[in-house]
């Protein structure tokens, strides 16, 4: 309980005492007239929730590093690639890493999402989109996002927020809704 504590501490005030530092100017009409491409490291730190289908109950688990005793498929860190076209986005994120058994894990997960300015440093980044992952069982789902993005430079975002994961596995595994609250991510532009 202390652990999770002092990181949600940690990361609010990291946020909330850097939100007057430096002038990103995102909001502005200009900003985003043309098209360019983000790279995104997404979901790299956070607390999640998740609730199995059946008996068993729900999970809460901490993460402080990359892919650090994640409940679900859907929890590991991933790597995405965005299309901005002026705020609209269309991208893809995926990711590998090592399950339970030894195997590798595989994660897709193509979205579409729009950008908000909210002020010179912070925007609202809604994400929504669909995902596949091969742990086990294979998993199906949707996928919802709303992020805060903190640009302490005028190409480099630090994303924070929550989201949420609705899986449907093939038999023999259960389904599972997992929460992230709140899931920290970089996005950088091009």
């Amino acid at each position: 309980m202390l652990r999770q504590g002092l990181a949600v501490m940690i990361v609010v005030l990291a946020w909330g005492g850097s939100i007057g530092a430096a002038a990103a100017q995102h909001e502005r009409p200009y900003e985003f007239n043309d098209t360019s491409f983000a790279i995104s490291i997404e979901r790299f730190m956070g607390i999640d929730y998740t609730d199995f289908e059946g008996p068993g109950g729900g999970d809460l688990s901490l993460r402080l590093l990359l892919n650090a005793a994640e409940p679900v498929p859907t929890s590991y860190a991933r790597l995405g690639f965005d299309v901005f076209i002026e705020r609209l986005s269309i991208g893809v994120a995926g990711g590998v890493a090592k399950g339970i058994s030894g195997d590798a894990i595989a994660l897709l997960a193509p979205r579409v999402g729009y950008l908000f300015g909210l002020t010179p440093e912070l925007g609202l980044w809604l994400r929504g989109g669909v995902f596949y992952t091969n742990d086990g069982p294979n998993y199906f789902g949707v996928t919802a996002e709303a992020l805060l993005g903190w640009f302490p430079y005028r190409r480099l975002a630090i994303t924070f927020g929550p989201t949420l994961d609705v899986a449907f596995a093939d038999d023999p595994g259960p389904d599972y809704v997992s929460i992230g609250l709140p899931e920290v991510g970089m996005t950088v532009w091009f």
